[in-house]
């Protein structure tokens, strides 16, 4: 049994013989409008009946004569124009088409390329495919692919890179629809449409300026720059496969985008032939000047790379300087430290030498001597502490500096293992030892100037001060049991009644 979709393309095929005919096809808000109009003949009156006569499915047809009158097709008259209107709805992220004027149509909509994913066209016999869609031919009303999603948009990247003069000549907001994956039959129409398309609007890709005037034309900012005629799209279809193999490798191959697409440009200006439109002279200038824009990006690669190297080798010698000093200032720490301990215990040895020799002097001139050699100890260590505390603070900030003017080639990872940790490891390195002197000084001194106390009383009346001391303070302290009270002070519950 012939399905509806055929009929209509044989329909529209009789039609085509017709001198007169006039066929347009897009998109309406939710809906696809196709318009036929043109001379009759009994064959295509025939078809057409076959059309009206079968199951719609969905699709809204009106068929109608040189009066505007609604008819079945084999009341027409031969010879005479008819019109006939063919309504379907959108479904989203796929397309719908019966025509090759429709296809084209589609085609020069940029904006709207890019909500699809698929399409489905009854002028179709071979797929193929491009990076924004596939391309197959319509065979069910509803096709099996069912996905909905429409690709998000994004930003151009052409479009930020080349400079426009004009609001009708402009880079394609988007190159996946014009990047084949697969198929290439070029003898196909509707392929050959789409690939005369793709050239026009990759070419326009390749260039650094777009003017449109009585002629468009094209930019090159080469030694010397060129202002060349763009010409006709079609006689660039020789070099399709170099415009696509172009395309990849500027666009999709990596980064630096715009410097390739700069080698490119240059190249393209730097023989081009007097008096050759863009389109034609492509066909034997690109693939020469790709090869030359490539061996010039591989150079400034090499040239990038040591330049690189030699950025690491100073990265590598700078952390190795910093952690010798973030080490050399923990020995100093515990050198010190050391020293304060000697003359700690230097001094406390003289002055019970001294009184087991009952030649111990005045008190208070032990007790000053004590309190003054705390006083330096605490001192001495504080202000070390500080410089170390500031220098490591001016370390932190030269390392962000170096992160950003330096060393932005590295990525976060890179350069949190490559200078964070080893950084990191030494600091920490450092305030473990900082810690564990700094509870050393603060024993020592607390024992200086319990030296310094017990030349005035005794040891055991210093504890039952002590004693005393902490014992009246903790009177001041609510009891376990103390509840508090909605203005926070501590109340007493009060016994049952």
């Amino acid at each position: 049994m012939t399905s509806i979709l055929e009929k209509i393309g044989k329909a529209i095929n009789r039609s085509r013989r017709a001198s007169d005919l006039v066929i347009t096809e897009d998109r309406q808000a939710t809906t696809r409008k196709l318009f036929i109009s043109g001379t009759m003949d009994n064959d295509a009156l025939r078809l057409w009946g076959e059309v009206i006569d079968a199951d719609a499915e969905n699709l809204r047809i009106t068929f109608v004569d040189e009066s505007r009158d609604d008819i079945h097709p084999t009341q027409g008259v031969p010879g005479q124009k008819h019109f006939i209107t063919i309504i379907s709805d959108e479904i989203p992220g796929i397309l719908r088409i019966f025509t090759l004027e429709g296809w084209r149509t589609f085609l020069l909509q940029d904006p709207r390329l890019r909500q699809y994913h698929l399409i489905c066209a009854l002028f179709i016999s071979e797929s193929f495919e491009t990076q924004q869609w596939k391309v197959v031919p319509w065979k069910q009303m509803h096709p099996e692919d069912s996905e909905t999603d429409v690709p998000a948009r994004t930003a151009s990247v052409t479009k930020s890179i080349i400079r426009c003069f004009s609001t009708d000549f402009l880079p394609p907001d988007t190159i996946a629809p014009w990047l084949l994956i697969s198929g290439n039959n070029m003898t196909d129409e509707p392929m050959k449409l789409w690939a005369s398309l793709a050239c026009r609007e990759l070419l326009k890709c390749f260039v650094n300026e777009l003017f449109s005037a009585q002629i468009k034309k094209v930019g090159l900012s080469g030694k010397p720059p060129r202002k060349i005629p763009f010409g006709e799209e079609y006689a660039a279809l020789p070099a399709f496969d170099v415009i696509q193999e172009t395309t990849r490798w500027i666009f999709l191959e990596g980064n630096e985008t715009e410097l390739k697409h700069t080698f490119l440009s240059s190249e393209l200006a730097r023989e081009w032939p007097e008096g050759v439109t863009f389109c034609e002279g492509i066909v034997y200038r690109l693939s020469p000047a790709l090869e030359s824009a490539r061996l010039l990006y591989k150079a400034h690669i090499r040239t990038g790379g040591k330049d690189t190297l030699k950025s690491l080798g100073d990265l590598r010698k700078s952390l190795a300087e910093e952690t010798q000093k973030i080490q050399q200032q923990s020995r100093d720490l515990s050198s010190a430290l050391w020293k304060d301990m000697a003359l700690v215990i230097s001094t406390l040895v003289l002055r019970y030498s001294l009184e087991a020799l009952k030649a111990s002097g005045p008190q208070k001139v032990y007790a000053l001597a004590f309190c003054a050699l705390a006083l330096y100890i605490a001192i001495s260590y504080g202000m070390s502490v500080y410089i170390n505390r500031h220098a490591l603070s001016l370390l932190e900030k030269n390392r962000t500096t170096w992160r950003s003017k330096l060393y932005g080639f590295l990525d976060e990872q890179d350069y949190r293992e490559l200078a964070g940790l080893p950084v990191n490891a030494a600091i920490q390195s450092y305030r473990r030892v900082e810690r564990i002197t700094s509870a050393i000084v603060l024993i020592l001194v607390t024992l200086l100037l319990t030296a310094a106390a017990g030349e005035f009383w005794s040891l055991s009346m210093i504890l039952q001060s002590g004693y005393t001391w902490v014992m009246s303070a903790l009177q001041f302290l609510p009891p376990p049991w103390a509840l508090c009270g909605p203005n926070g002070f501590p109340v007493c519950p009060s016994g049952p009644k």
